[in-house]
């Protein structure tokens, strides 16, 4: 959820408390990524001298919870008292690990010259919560870090639909709940369309660039082909067959030179996605879309053929023969 840069006037329990009355809504908190806030600070252990540039977050107890933060040493506290601190922040366990900063009794660190206590170090499944350095709202305005956007982090039960966001625009904001912009992460559902509809288009893709190139490949053959045949066509023209005829049997000979190969191809590259698939995965599953290839191969090569075949037959029979 994205709140307008007044929100950050309002109390951590006065935004949480307006979303109570929404049953679905286990946990929620601001949680600002690094993201929204686009700055970066260099932190100083002063015991040990090293220094490491990080990004900036900006927490609340309660939006690291929600954002599923664990504590690996010291603690989240509470909002009441955290977020009005002005000096306190939390660190990320790989940025602590970088300052060779064990735990938090190692005493307080520098961030670009000014002290901060470490009251927490912490770690996420969100990778960015471990590499960053998480200002509570109160140090983050002290500091100047105070990014322009709030956002706060709702975890809810089932899908978050377009009802529940309105309500939750309004619980937040009932005097202009427009100016609340609620976002949801796509279900898992949403997530595998997503994905198979991705896979499709470049699947489409590669499918139509690999039928181009088979294209021109198969009229430069046939071209090719042709010109060592010229005398073959000539005389066929000579003995009275019709260039229709002539014509005909350079495109079935291209029909059937598609045929083979979209087989063979076929055969080979459902071999190999087989063995492949083996390894990491026991049931391997032919899409029935597929069995499509081989008469999909037979009419490229029929229409590859069409050009030479009217370009070959289009000269005398004379000049072929003198060829």
């Amino acid at each position: 959820m994205l709140l307008p840069a007044n929100s950050w006037a309002a109390e951590e329990a006065t935004l949480l408390g307006a979303l109570d009355a929404q049953p679905q809504i286990v946990d929620a908190g601001t949680l600002v990524p690094p993201d929204r806030t686009n700055g970066s600070v260099v932190i100083t252990n002063p015991r040990t001298d090293r220094s490491v540039e990080s990004a900036i977050g900006v927490a609340t107890p309660s939006g690291l919870r929600t954002g599923g933060a664990t504590v690996k040493s010291g603690g989240l506290g509470s909002d009441g008292v955290i977020s009005g601190e002005e000096s306190v922040v939390y660190l990320g366990t790989r940025v602590a690990r970088e300052l060779e900063y064990p735990d938090v009794a190692a005493g307080s660190v520098l961030i670009d010259g000014r002290k901060f206590t470490v009251i927490g170090i912490i770690a996420s499944d969100e990778a960015w919560m471990s590499a960053s350095v998480v200002f509570p709202p109160g140090s983050a305005r002290a500091a100047g870090y105070l990014p322009d956007s709030r956002v706060i982090t709702v975890s809810t039960e089932g899908n978050v639909t377009k009802r529940l966001q309105q309500r939750i625009a309004l619980a937040v904001a009932p005097a202009a709940p427009d100016s609340v912009t609620v976002l949801s992460s796509p279900s898992a559902q949403e997530l595998r369309t997503e994905i198979l509809n991705r896979g499709s288009s470049l699947t489409g893709l590669i499918g139509i660039i690999a039928g181009a190139t088979a294209f021109l490949t198969l009229a430069a053959t046939t071209f090719a082909s042709l010109t060592e045949r010229r005398r073959e066509m000539g005389l066929y023209l000579a003995l009275g067959y019709t260039r229709s005829f002539v014509s005909g049997q350079i495109v079935v000979e291209g029909t059937i030179v598609g045929a083979l190969g979209g087989v063979v191809g076929f055969l080979v590259g459902t071999l190999v996605a087989a063995a492949v698939s083996a390894g990491a995965y026991p049931m391997f599953i032919l899409p029935t879309i597929l069995l499509v290839l081989p008469g999909a191969a037979a009419v490229l090569g029929c229409v590859s053929a069409l050009v030479p075949a009217w370009a070959a037959t289009r000269v005398s029979p004379s000049e072929l023969l003198r060829a």
